[in-house]
């Protein structure tokens, strides 16, 4: 039985292995998602704000204009100075709304440069994750039936063995690979490549019961003495 495990150990991993990558590259895309998505709300409450200023300008424009008119039909000097004091007030709005509508425009140029290369990896991040998405199922699929080719007949194995050390067997195999060893003539568990007792050694050849390396916890086995 441990051989059939040993020889389908590359299809377990792969059939583990691909949906953790493919869950991997979703995340991945999340991420990056998000950071996009951060960026580009930045964007359109730069661009709502500039929006706004620009409505705002159109407004201070006209009152300009007003004042202006207002100027024009003054009766004396002191609504001449008054109406000269309005319209520079308007001046001043109309200029400092020029300048935040620059910044507004600038912080939108700057935010779409930066933008532009982390959308271009997004897209080519999602087409990729898309096409892995559709070919995973079918591959999936033929590693299932390649491993339940190569597994055939280990249930009758799994009868033959007590209950208690299959569990254990179970356990430790998707942790320590291979999970059952050779013992050499030297006493050396060829999976730690440590020594085990002469007293573990010769139980292991009475072949009385199952018998597991001290330092590795691999089952042992010794090749001369399997029937």
């Amino acid at each position: 039985m441990a051989e059939i495990d040993a020889s389908a150990r590359h299809i377990e991993e792969q059939l583990e292995g691909i949906p953790l990558e493919l869950e991997e590259r979703r995340q991945a895309v999340g991420e990056l998602e998000a950071l996009v998505g951060g960026q580009g709300e930045q964007m359109q409450a730069a661009e709502a704000l500039l929006k706004e200023q620009e409505g705002d300008l159109k407004l201070r424009s006209d009152m300009l204009s007003r004042s202006r008119a207002k100027s024009a039909k003054a009766r004396n000097m002191r609504e001449a100075e008054a109406a000269e004091r309005e319209l520079e007030s308007i001046r001043r709005s109309i200029k400092d709304g020029e300048v935040e509508m620059e910044r507004l425009q600038g912080v939108i140029n700057r935010t779409r440069d930066i933008l532009a290369e982390p959308l271009a990896e997004l897209e080519a991040q999602k087409k990729a994750l898309e096409e892995a998405e559709q070919s995973t199922a079918p591959r999936l699929e033929e590693l299932r039936a390649e491993r339940d080719k190569i597994t055939v007949g280990r249930d009758q194995y799994v009868t033959q063995i007590p209950k208690p050390i299959y569990r254990r067997y179970e356990r430790i195999r998707p942790k320590i690979h291979p999970a059952v060893v050779e013992v050499s003539p030297e006493c050396i568990c060829t999976g730690c490549r440590l020594q085990v007792s002469l007293q573990t050694y010769n139980l292991i050849i009475r072949c009385e019961d199952f018998y597991a390396c001290q330092q590795c916890n691999r089952y042992l086995y010794v090749k001369d003495e399997i029937i």
